[in-house]
């Protein structure tokens, strides 16, 4: 019985390597196919690194460029701010002076309604306008 055991065990084994030695070359190719893998996602990898470095890079100098208008822009109307509220309130003023020459009391001429009340339309298409506002 010792004997047949020992037969059919050697038998499995030279089965055994005959399928080793088929699967060899195999497992060598599918390691060769790997490696081309991997060495395709490196260079893939190295390429999208430098692109995400190309535009990091021109995001960069774009917002350093808005950043210099806006930093222009606050420059300028902070120079010019001063003149834009002068003649804001010398217009105001004009307009309460006029409304106190049409005989509407000071305080009525100078308050928000009496600063902001238009003057009545001049045309046949702004009277139409104005009555269809109201």
């Amino acid at each position: 019985m010792n004997i047949v055991l020992f037969g059919a065990l050697a038998f499995a084994a030279i089965k055994l390597v005959g399928i080793l030695q088929n699967l060899t070359p195999r497992l060598v190719t599918i390691e060769r196919q790997i490696s081309d893998v991997v060495k395709k996602v490196q260079d893939l990898t190295q390429t999208v690194h430098e692109k995400i470095n190309s535009i990091g890079g021109r995001a960069s100098a774009t917002v350093g460029s808005v950043e210099g208008i806006a930093q222009s822009a606050s420059r300028q109307f902070e120079r010019y701010s001063p003149f834009v509220i002068g003649s804001l309130t010398a217009i105001r003023l004009v307009k309460a002076l006029t409304e106190v020459k049409k005989g509407r009391s000071l305080g009525k001429a100078t308050s928000r309604k009496g600063i902001l009340k238009k003057s009545p339309p001049k045309s046949l298409l702004g009277k139409v306008l104005g009555a269809v506002r109201r």
